[in-house]
């Protein structure tokens, strides 16, 4: 089965391309990336303050019900005052002089003929102040469609925390959460943190983790007809995980410290700077300075292949102690013959070297496992071994059995870590049971989270929930490029790692700059080797902790 997997975006030097295209009077917003697409819609503009109350201290709900009958533009509307503990009894009489009951389950209404929809609820700038989210339940009956497409509401959180909005509407409707980072009053592109659609008669739900102190919108729309709705805002102090960049930026000290189950770090030196900033970054010169350097660990690289001839890489390249070489016999008995240095899975041979034009697989090989010598660069566990499996064609693309196989193969074959740059939309019960094969056979798998744009991983580095680990990527600053993608709402092993603007080996004993989280993953994949020099008998699972729980998400900015 051919998948649309491959090497992802934005993973050579930076080429991003982006169609902006707004159909009509709809919103909807869609962008491009080298290999991908996302559509997401941006709202109008406009907003409401008028009747909106804070009430109660731990349990707040505001209502206002618009009712509308199903398939026309004619619409009724009746309000009720907030009925909440604390409020005397004139406060929690309706205000509503209903007489009809129409199709919508929410209760009373009353026709409006002259109700002004332009009501100032349809910007960013003019959104509904709603107040402090902290610690709070927030509850919104309204509608919209038609004349009245989008409407909006900011509310303000103090400290991080948890959110969680759902809506429930009955024929249909739109929520987004958006946060507007540049503050010019508009919902841009890259500020959209999630969406979700409720179809008829269901609900929509977004969850955000760890989200940081400032101002935030809701958004809800609907292009057609009109949609009554009722809104759920609720706040809980964070748990330490972000969706955007999971639980923060890999640090090699604090976890080799962690796996010797000692209280203090390794000390500080000097940094290697220059083109090894990245490996100074997630403190790996101060593990090497304590005599961990991933020395007896195998880290496959799951790609295009690995040009292991380059000089900076050639010293530590798997070399299969079962395999007599150039013999034509399958001398280990695994399958395949003459596999002395890894097996490539595209042309079916023994022959792993990078066919990328770009040398994807070298140049994540690199920063995995680099020699430290006097020229190139250093990679994080310059001592560990490079198992090259080749999975990908020359152009990038391939297809789930292949991703499958080498996956397997290295499990088979004695890696103790698989980097997996590779993703894509599209989920493989192939590779997914890889996956957790090579899981269950002790080997931590380091997958590429995507450079689409989204709010959530690629596969497979979604499969993270359950198996691996999913990476994301930061600048030398600490900044997250909007084209990465974050963690998502559903808590997973997600961290993050230099991805932007990294220098490392490629083919024909050359160097070259790339951006991309297929960048940032073989940096967490050196850490896992050093974690595992370290204790090499340590499992996934504990591996897994051992990096989220020592994560710095001090460093990130998004």
């Amino acid at each position: 089965m051919e998948s649309t997997l491959g090497i992802l975006a934005i993973d050579r030097e930076p080429q991003i391309t982006a169609a902006l295209t707004t159909f009509g009077n709809s919103g909807q917003l869609n962008f491009f990336t080298a290999s991908s697409q996302f559509n997401g819609s941006v709202p109008g503009n406009g907003f409401d303050t008028d009747n909106l109350k804070v009430i109660g201290s731990t349990e707040q709900q505001q209502i206002a019900n618009f009712i509308v009958s199903q398939n026309s533009e004619v619409f009724s509307y009746s309000g009720s005052a907030p009925a909440a503990s604390g409020t005397s009894a004139a406060q929690q009489k309706s205000n509503s002089d209903a007489i009809t009951v129409g199709t919508d389950p929410l209760p009373g209404t009353r026709t409006a003929n002259q109700l002004n929809l332009s009501d100032p609820d349809n910007s960013l700038a003019t959104a509904r102040t709603i107040g402090v989210a902290d610690n709070n339940r927030l509850t919104f009956n309204d509608f919209v469609g038609v004349d009245d497409n989008e409407d909006y509401y900011r509310f303000t959180i103090n400290n991080n925390s948890d959110v969680s909005l759902r809506i429930d509407v009955l024929n249909g409707a739109g929520i987004e959460l958006i946060q507007d980072k540049n503050r010019n009053g508009e919902a841009d592109y890259d500020e959209l943190l999630g969406s979700d659609y409720a179809s008829p008669g269901a609900s929509g739900e977004i969850n955000f983790f760890n989200l940081t102190p400032g101002d935030y919108y809701v958004a809800v729309y609907s292009y057609f007809d009109y949609k009554n709705y009722n809104l759920n805002l609720a706040a809980t102090p964070g748990t330490g995980f972000s969706s955007n960049y999971g639980y923060g930026l890999v640090d090699a000290n604090a976890a080799v410290a962690r796996t010797f189950n000692s209280p203090v770090n390794f000390p500080e030196v000097p940094n290697l700077g220059g083109n090894d900033w990245a490996r100074d970054m997630v403190n790996a010169p101060e593990v090497w300075q304590g005599g961990i350097t991933g020395n007896g660990i195998v880290v496959a690289v799951v790609d295009s292949g690995v040009d292991y001839t380059h000089p900076d890489l050639d010293a530590n390249i798997w070399q299969n102690a079962g395999e007599i070489p150039n013999n034509g016999i399958d001398d280990d008995r695994n399958g395949y013959i003459d596999d002395i240095r890894g097996w490539d899975f595209v042309w079916n041979d023994n022959n792993p070297m990078d066919g990328d034009l770009d040398g994807h697989g070298t140049h994540v090989a690199g920063a995995i496992a680099a020699e430290r010598n006097d020229f190139g660069i250093t990679g994080v566990a310059y001592n560990a071994k490079i198992m090259p499996v080749r999975v990908l064609p020359e152009f990038g693309s391939g297809n789930f059995n292949n991703f499958a196989a080498g996956i397997r193969y290295a499990a088979d074959n004695g890696a103790n870590v698989i980097n997996f740059s590779i993703g894509g939309w599209s989920p493989s019960m192939e590779v997914n049971e890889a996956i957790q094969y090579a899981t269950n056979k002790g080997v931590v798998v380091v997958m590429s989270a995507g450079n689409d744009g989204f709010y959530e991983p690629d596969y497979p580095a979604r499969y993270a929930d359950s198996f691996g680990i999913a990476v994301g990527g930061i600048d030398i600053n600490g900044r997250m490029n909007q084209f990465f993608n974050r963690a998502g709402a559903t808590p997973l092993d997600y961290v993050v790692a230099p991805g932007e603007d990294i220098y490392s080996t490629t083919p024909y004993n050359t160097y070259e700059t790339y951006s991309g989280t297929s960048m940032a993953a073989p940096h967490v994949a050196g850490v896992a080797a050093l974690v595992l020099n370290a204790n090499p008998n340590l499992t996934p699972a504990q591996v897994e902790q051992i990096l989220t729980a020592t994560a710095n998400p001090n460093w990130v900015i998004v």
